[in-house]
């Protein structure tokens, strides 16, 4: 049983000095929306990042922080994800007109990672802060997604990637589908 022990922390140690660690943080939420398309250009989405840290992944390693931004802007993955989003829910035959504006603030995009020696638990936060201004009406809302991890060992990076890509495709169906939202952007609003 101590050789084990002894093999294992060796292992860990190997292992963890070899690979070398990420400069961004992968964000990947929707395919790409053609700009072609009369919905993208029917409406207007604003996205501001007034945060003052903008990087994505926080990581707490025995007192140590260290930051890791995404490979793009903030607000550019967003305003695509949105995009793409609300593309999926056009083709369920909704009329946008008048171009209303969508303004997007991120209020708060994190992923909180402590990690120790033989394990980690993460916490992610994201808050968009959504104001839409269809004519001479104004809607602002707040949308909301959370989740958290935990495992053995140490976070891999690209399986913490894919639970905060899923929560951000989450969130913009959360925008995109309310009837809130909806009843702004299109006739029925009126």
């Amino acid at each position: 049983m101590k050789n084990f022990l002894v093999l294992f922390s060796i292992l860990t140690i190997c292992t963890a000095c070899s690979s070398t660690p990420p400069t961004h943080f992968i964000i990947n939420t929707a395919p790409a929306v053609s700009a072609n398309s009369p919905f993208v250009q029917t409406i207007n989405i604003d996205v501001t990042d007034k945060r003052t840290r903008q990087a994505i992944l926080q990581q707490d390693s025995n007192g140590k922080k260290t930051y890791l931004s995404a490979q793009l802007p903030t607000t550019s993955f967003i305003k695509a994800g949105l995009t793409a989003s609300f593309q999926q829910t056009n083709s369920l035959g909704i009329n946008v007109v008048d171009n209303p504006q969508i303004n997007v603030n991120i209020e708060k995009m994190a992923i909180k990672l402590e990690q120790s020696t033989l394990s980690y638990e993460t916490k992610s936060l994201v808050i968009l802060a959504v104001t839409i201004n269809h004519g001479t009406r104004t809607l602002n809302k707040t949308f909301k997604r959370q989740g958290t991890s935990k495992g053995p060992l140490t976070a891999d990076i690209a399986v913490l990637e894919q639970e905060f890509n899923q929560l951000l495709i989450q969130l913009f169906n959360d925008i995109s589908q309310d009837q809130q939202v909806i009843k702004y952007l299109t006739k029925t609003g009126n």
